[in-house]
């Protein structure tokens, strides 16, 4: 059975994702909540308090975030927005799984282009790197993360045009 956007329970999770207001999200989730992230195989956020560190972060970094689309049944639902991180436009797509009291109990995210997705891990990661209180860890991250965001994003705008924009040949 397919359930109507308005009817979703994913419809509190999507209005607190646009209002950028972490309590609320946090509300929609069950206590036990896994965020699977689009960075890293490895990388995961297991339980309230990582995932609204991960979300605080999020939603400090991005503006603009609007959902425009939201599919599936009451256990399964898949949603899709569009932000900006800086001057950086960005799509998500997550796949929230449901338990039976209708809470959020797990969140796989992908996120494209790829320099957007590399523009986020440069703004994430030093920001959680942060909230672990080791000191260094943030410079240590921003040195390994920026620089991939510059490439991802000098790539984009430089190589992708000369590998798509060929002359047509008779």
């Amino acid at each position: 059975m397919t359930v109507h956007i308005q009817d979703s329970p994913a419809r509190a999770y999507r209005e607190a994702g646009e209002a950028k207001n972490v309590d609320a999200i946090m509300s929609t989730l069950a206590p036990d909540v896994v965020f699977h992230s689009p960075l890293s195989a490895t990388a995961g956020f297991h339980g309230h308090e990582q995932v609204r560190e991960l979300f605080t972060a999020a939603m400090a970094a991005l503006s603009g975030l609007r959902y425009h689309t939201d599919v599936g049944d009451e256990r399964t639902r898949m949603i899709a927005a569009t932000a900006r991180l800086g001057r950086q436009e960005i799509e998500e797509s997550a796949l929230l799984r449901l338990d039976e009291r209708g809470l959020i109990k797990e969140i796989t995210m992908w996120i494209r282009p790829l320099p957007g997705l590399t523009a986020m891990m440069a703004a994430l990661g030093p920001a959680l790197a942060r909230a672990t209180g080791k000191p260094g860890l943030p410079l240590l991250v921003g040195a390994a993360t920026k620089p991939l965001a510059a490439m991802t994003r000098l790539g984009d705008r430089t190589l992708v045009p000369l590998l798509t924009k060929r002359e047509h040949r008779s």
